[in-house]
């Protein structure tokens, strides 16, 4: 085991998934059309976006496509995207140049038309926020735009553009035709656009609008990689705020919607499918090639990991990354941790995954053993009320699962796992960023089901029965607060505020109506506060639930 490695989130070099016959058809369509358009790889986060985007690129030919590489997040906090992209664009220029002696010439006279511009754009930047000196410079600027396009000497005060994008994109344009133009040269730039993912939403958004400066421009070829599904909330959002509904509906103009946007951006869209169960064990046999797994390790993960893992994968939309990261988190785990017991890892480690089982992860973490107990009643003696009489906010749980636990498939290990709560602990250490005290606050909080039950059956409710309930309460609040801070500061002191209240004023019995009452809020509150606690339990986590 001291052996064992972490597989790498990098892109693959020998992609599976069939993505080499997906880059070839790109690679047809860049190489074959007017170029003058743009892609869209569409896929969610870890999907392969800059895997296929770097299988399209190795296999376009390079004496007649330069390829450029624009990392969107890497700019991300420029004031005008333009400058970076542009620059981009210069520097590939330049090395194209180094390595193509015959057209060296024409490849950096366009780059110098590039760092033109970038310097006019620049200028006119200056001008706008008004740094000293900025109309002489944007002059000089302009001017120098002119001047690398061969203006006539006598005609130049006429014709120098006052317009700095317009200057700028007019030089561009003729450059880039006359450079693309020429039979023995290339004759268009392939740009691809990465990292959006790991953009704030609006600077997503300034990436695409950068974009779209080029669109006039005949040789460029944009390959994008985005969350179209994040893209267009961005959108959504920037025109909802910028636009008067109102307004609208007078005039007969329509707020901008983030799909129609998308649309008129990319007229090739190609969307990342989510891993099949089907391509399963292909992707994992590249996986393990590509990261040079020793042997025993790839044995352990297609015996032991596997199986489990078929169950992640056969509820769809898990992505490559995701894959990943939960063979990483199993090899972390065992590393850490190799008494355990391998399989309840496992299994413990398919619920944090999955979704549409959030329902057990949180009567796992609440209940611990007791949960255990109520899940082998119903998968066992088929006590359908078993979970429920437990905990009525756990009945949503789906039959997926409780065919996960079934023997002879791999998660009936659950059913007899021992030492839970040491296994449960392990496996947090390596999937949250969060304090072990959080798995104590949901126990605490999760255990205070049972005393609002016994109140309800309680024949009254006074000082001696509520006085000890209003003990765990508080010990129950103060360990949230120890674990998540001012964020359950609120609902904390408002629970305490709603329990002493009734304490201070109960002299006597309470009636009947007013106890019903007060024992639903109970129970209001506790949903409301574990509801807070798994929420801010599974953004904390490192794994994405599929």
């Amino acid at each position: 085991m001291k052996e064992y490695k972490i597989i790498l989130d990098s892109p693959s070099e020998r992609p599976s998934l069939g993505f080499d016959q997906t880059a070839v058809a790109l690679k047809d369509v860049i190489e074959g059309s007017t170029p003058q358009f743009v892609i869209g790889i569409f896929g969610t986060w870890g999907s392969g976006k800059t895997t296929l985007m770097r299988a399209i690129e190795r296999k376009l030919n390079s004496s007649k496509s330069i390829a450029l590489q624009f990392s969107a997040w890497r700019y991300e906090k420029e004031p005008n995207l333009i400058i970076p992209l542009l620059d981009i664009v210069r520097e590939g220029l330049i090395k194209w140049a180094d390595q193509n002696k015959e057209l060296q010439q024409k490849a950096l006279a366009t780059a110098s038309v590039v760092g033109k511009a970038v310097y006019s754009l620049l200028a006119g930047l200056s001008l706008k926020i008004g740094l000293p000196n900025a109309l002489e410079l944007s002059y000089k600027a302009n001017e120098s735009l002119a001047q690398a396009r061969d203006f006539v000497e006598k005609e130049k005060e006429a014709r120098v553009p006052r317009s700095f994008y317009h200057a700028a994109f007019r030089a561009l344009g003729e450059s880039f035709k006359e450079f693309l133009g020429s039979a023995e040269g290339p004759d268009r730039l392939v740009v691809f656009v990465d990292d959006l993912d790991r953009c704030l939403p609006q600077g997503a958004l300034e990436v695409l609008e950068a974009m779209k400066l080029f669109f006039d421009l005949e040789g460029f070829i944009f390959v994008v990689g985005l969350d179209q599904g994040v893209v267009e909330r961005s959108i959504d959002l920037k025109y909802r705020n910028e636009s008067n509904p109102a307004q609208n509906s007078r005039d007969g103009t329509r707020q901008i919607r983030g799909a129609d946007y998308i649309k008129k951006i990319f007229q090739v869209p190609f969307s990342l499918s989510p891993v099949a169960i089907t391509q399963l064990d292909e992707f994992l046999s590249a996986v393990y090639q590509e990261s040079n797994l020793p042997d025993t390790q790839r044995e352990e993960l297609k015996k032991q990991v596997a199986p489990h893992l078929r169950y992640i994968v056969e509820n769809g939309g898990v992505n490559p990354r995701e894959i990943k990261r939960y063979l990483n988190a199993y090899t972390i785990s065992i590393k850490i941790k190799p008494q355990l017991e391998r399989n309840v890892m496992l299994a413990l480690q398919t619920v944090a995954f999955r979704r549409d089982w959030e329902s057990v992860e949180r009567g796992l973490l609440s209940y611990r053993e007791i949960f255990i107990d109520a899940l082998k009643r119903r998968v066992l003696e088929h006590d359908l009320t078993a979970i429920a009489d437990l905990d009525p906010t756990l009945t949503d749980i789906p039959e997926s699962f409780f065919s996960y636990v079934s023997a002879p498939n791999p998660g009936a290990v659950l059913l007899n796992a021992q030492n839970l709560d040491v296994h449960i602990y392990s496996g947090q250490a390596t999937r949250s960023s969060l304090s072990t005290l959080f798995l104590d606050a949901i126990r605490d909080v999760a255990q205070l089901t049972k005393h609002i039950r016994g109140l309800q059956s309680a024949a009254n409710l006074d000082f001696n029965t509520l006085s000890p309930y209003s003990s765990l309460v508080s010990s129950a609040t103060s360990m949230v607060q120890q674990a998540g801070g001012v964020r359950f500061a609120g609902i904390s002191n408002e629970w305490m505020e709603h329990v002493n209240l009734a304490v201070s004023q109960t002299q006597g019995p309470m009636d009947e109506e007013n106890k019903k009452q007060w024992i639903s809020d109970e129970e209001a509150f506790r949903r409301r506060m574990m509801n807070l606690l798994m929420e801010t339990y599974q953004l904390g986590s490192t794994v994405t639930p599929t």
